[in-house]
């Protein structure tokens, strides 16, 4: 009897030309979906429930996705913890911006129309939420222990799941509140820009020029001729979407040797974010998250890159933003 490989039948099904041309058909309609999402959301400021829906679907997806794949280790988070968490930590986002608006605190009556450190400030509340969930899946698997051995890495995967998915995806959630017209559809259009574009460059150049490995013991397909295209890839969405803000839509935008730093430096982390879970699905034996995503694999192989970019991007902007 013949037995194959359903996995190896697959790949080679699937040539490389055919993956590209997915990857990017996926990319482009994801991006297109996002933009409507922002620009709907906007006639529903400052509640922005698209948006909100939208964290809701993408981070618990990613998060469910991390459970699988950690459980494949002895890590073996609590699954029900990291969800909770996660989306404990989504509502938490919201609830500053919630409560500004419907709170009037009278000690703050006579201050300014807007706090350049509100976002900031808005911070505390996801962070806030996270100590908590840290204390919370403490005291569940006290609850739940029965032999030691098992507890504290049950706690350790929990705590790391919610981190990665939750507390960096809270970065990219804030990104909405920046002030600004179009409230923050401009710093969101310039992270998923730079880092998908830095992420698709990369693949893209890897494919077709990559000769040198890059990091082979994290991720054995990633070039260095494909981090360089990337990083190029990602100057150039930055760029991109600085004249299209400045020339288009005439609203003020980072000028261009600024938006070339943002281009580097969250190019940059994007890919560095991509190696990141790769390093994981390494140690997991996991090829990708899921399957869940056409050309991409699962909801976590698509927000990776931007779980890592959007604390450096936030931080950019709010230095440098105008």
């Amino acid at each position: 009897m013949l037995i194959t490989n359903p996995n190896t039948s697959e790949l080679k099904q699937h040539s490389p030309q055919s993956m590209l041309s997915t990857r990017l058909v996926t990319g482009f309609s994801m991006v297109g979906a996002l933009l409507a999402i922002l620009c709907l959301d906007e006639f529903l400021a400052p509640w922005f429930p698209f948006w909100f829906l939208l964290a809701i679907v993408a981070l618990g997806s990613a998060s469910l996705e991390l459970v699988s794949l950690l459980n494949e280790t002895s890590a073996r988070p609590s699954g029900n913890t990291v969800f909770a968490g996660v989306m404990a930590l989504v509502f938490a986002n919201w609830a500053p911006h919630l409560i500004d608006r419907f709170v009037q605190d009278p000690r703050l009556a006579e201050r300014l129309p807007y706090d350049p450190l509100m976002p900031v400030s808005a911070l505390a509340w996801p962070l806030l939420t996270f100590v908590v969930v840290v204390m919370a899946a403490f005291v569940v698997q006290s609850v739940q222990f029965q032999k030691p051995g098992a507890t504290m890495a049950t706690i350790a995967g929990t705590i790391l799941a919610v981190s990665y998915v939750g507390l960096l995806g809270s970065f990219i959630i804030q990104l909405r509140w920046f002030d600004g017209p179009y409230h923050g559809l401009l710093p969101i259009a310039f992270l998923v820009a730079t880092s998908k574009g830095a992420d698709t460059g990369a693949y893209t150049f890897g494919r077709l020029f990559g000769r040198h490995k890059l990091w082979p013991r994290l991720s054995p397909n990633k070039t260095v001729e494909g981090a360089l295209g990337g990083l190029g890839a990602g100057v150039f969405a930055s760029v991109v979407v600085a004249a299209v803000a400045r020339f288009v839509l005439k609203v003020p935008t980072l000028d261009w040797w600024t938006a070339v730093g943002f281009g580097v430096l969250v190019g940059s982390a994007a890919q560095l974010g991509d190696l990141m879970e790769s390093m994981i699905k390494r140690d997991c034996a996991r090829k990708d998250a899921s399957d869940s995503v056409p050309g991409f694999g699962g909801v976590l192989d698509v927000l990776d890159s931007l779980l890592f970019a959007a604390p450096l991007a936030f931080g950019y902007w709010l230095w440098l933003g105008p």
